[in-house]
């Protein structure tokens, strides 16, 4: 089974909900999560306070003092029961710079050995997609990116690193993920990009939402330094379009 035929609601503590939509990572799944996070914002439901949607599940944050799990409960599953792909909005996609190989991504080599293909292939596969934004988490900014060639299936590192560097397009297993902040880490890392993912001085300082989608674009390391100089000096913004429904 993949998607519940009625939602699951767990109590997290007594001032959240989870409301489980499915029992394995799919793009059905969650396209739902994303549908119900959408509808419960639009009907502003009173005492709802913070939604945070992952593979398989929306996590609902309220103010117990003006409604109550039963009540809010009964809401949400209702609005689970609409909550269809098609209710969601135009997906925004957005592009970003990607310089592979090298230092910046210093893994793509021993990748290429464990899949057995050419470091060149798994550049034109890996940019050659169009990634889903599932959801953000782990860091801040950071998003976790379906959509990946399956050519590309790779186990995660067994020994994670201890430093990533920001930026770092890496994958693991099916999924696709860009490091937002240095952190630890068990993916692939394939390359980087110069922009910011999270940047706590920008009036929005997540620059990808789950739903979104992503592309990457192959560049050098000449045009890597040089975007990376203007986004130090707050001179570039990567290129976002909304699709039209």
């Amino acid at each position: 089974m993949t998607v519940y035929p009625e939602p699951r609601l767990l109590p997290c503590g007594d001032r959240a909900l989870s409301v489980e939509l499915g029992d394995e990572i799919s793009r059905e799944v969650n396209a739902r999560v994303l549908a119900l996070e959408y509808l419960v914002q639009q009907e502003a439901l009173p005492g709802v306070v913070e939604t945070v949607p992952s593979f398989r599940a929306l996590l609902v944050y309220y103010n117990p003092l003006v409604i109550g799990p039963e009540e809010l409960g009964v809401t949400l599953r209702a609005l689970a029961a609409q909550a269809r792909p098609d209710v969601l909005p135009p997906a925004r996609t957005v592009e970003l710079p990607c310089c592979y190989g090298g230092e910046l991504g210093f893994e793509l080599e021993p990748a290429a050995a464990r899949l057995g293909l050419r470091a060149e292939e798994i550049v034109r596969l890996h940019a050659s997609a169009l990634y889903s934004v599932d959801f953000v988490g782990f860091t801040p900014g950071l998003p976790y990116l379906s959509g990946m060639p399956e050519r590309l299936f790779v186990p995660r590192l067994e020994t994670p690193r201890v430093k990533t560097p920001p930026g770092s397009v890496s994958i693991g297993g099916m999924q696709c993920c860009i490091y937002s902040v240095e952190s630890p880490g068990g993916f692939w890392v394939l390359g980087q990009t110069p922009v910011r993912l999270y940047d706590p001085s920008a009036p929005d300082p997540i620059l990808l939402r789950a739903g979104d989608h992503v592309r990457f674009r192959a560049i050098d390391r000449t045009e890597f330094d040089a975007i990376a100089a203007a986004v130090a000096a707050g001179g570039y913004r990567p290129r976002i379009e909304a699709a039209a429904r």
